[in-house]
């Protein structure tokens, strides 16, 4: 199925963060995808958005994680997550555990792609799972991050 957003997704993003999470809490799966697919142009920096309330969509997006929605609506958001959050997502780490099993690869690679040092314990815990693909994931989070941190202090 095809996935697109009209101006009218654009004016609920334009309109701030509660009126996001209406669409997220009601929605149907459709109109969820849709507004998660807007969401992509105006997190992306390239397009010179700078929304002044970024930070609390990217809590938004954490917490609705935990929400009872399809899984193609999580993965959505994972997708989001990973690619725009910068350098902090504390409340998706303070729950990593409570995530559906078939997302914690996605969620742990999301949580790699902040850089940041303070998830190396969650990264650590995964890395002998007796799933290969998160086992993986956290390996190469660790890896990242040691690459990273030596980067900087060359």
């Amino acid at each position: 199925m095809l996935i697109s957003y009209t101006k009218k997704h654009q004016d609920i993003v334009k309109k701030g963060v509660d009126a996001i999470g209406e669409i997220l809490k009601s929605a149907n799966v459709d109109e969820k995808r849709s507004i998660l697919f807007c969401l992509d142009k105006y997190l992306d920096p390239y397009f010179g958005y700078n929304l002044p309330y970024f930070d609390e969509i990217i809590v938004l997006l954490e917490k609705h994680l935990f929400e009872n929605h399809d899984k193609e609506v999580k993965e959505d958001i994972l997708q989001l997550l990973t690619d725009y959050s910068k350098d902090s997502l504390d409340y998706l780490a303070e729950r990593i555990e409570l995530i559906e099993f078939e997302l914690l690869a996605d969620a742990i690679y999301a949580l790699g792609s902040t850089f940041n040092l303070k998830y190396v314990p969650i990264f650590i815990r995964y890395e002998n799972h007796e799933n290969l693909n998160v086992r993986n994931v956290a390996k190469e989070s660790l890896l990242e991050l040691s690459k990273s941190n030596r980067d900087t202090k060359e």
